[in-house]
């Protein structure tokens, strides 16, 4: 862990983005979970389409088209998290391998 007079290490650095990655994944999969309210609409449009509510069920249905796009969109963005996520430990694990391949090379010259 860095101090306050001491520039932040690499691995202090790798370990502050995967922590806000890790929590920008959670919280997307947290909006999913409320978005996950498609049933109980499907049942609201049922009901007032039964009732013969025509303005009610259009309202509904845009609401349903709504959550469906924004469902579709939090799937997108996840991937793109995890994506960041996988880039940011392959970059790590590079690093770390250029660094074991250049003091062998010390070691052997």
């Amino acid at each position: 862990m860095a101090s306050l007079f001491k520039k932040k290490t690499v691995d202090d650095i790798i370990r502050e983005q995967n922590k806000e990655l890790r929590g920008t994944q959670r919280a997307i999969t947290r909006d999913r979970a409320a978005l996950e309210k498609e049933k109980q609409l499907e049942v609201e449009i049922k009901k007032m389409a039964k009732a013969g509510n025509k303005d009610a069920c259009k309202v509904l249905a845009k609401q349903l088209v709504q959550l469906r796009k924004q469902k579709t969109r939090t799937y997108a963005v996840s991937s793109k998290v995890t994506s960041m996520s996988t880039q940011t430990k392959v970059m790590s694990s590079q690093m770390k391998m250029a660094g074991a391949m250049s003091t062998t090379a010390k070691t052997q010259a």
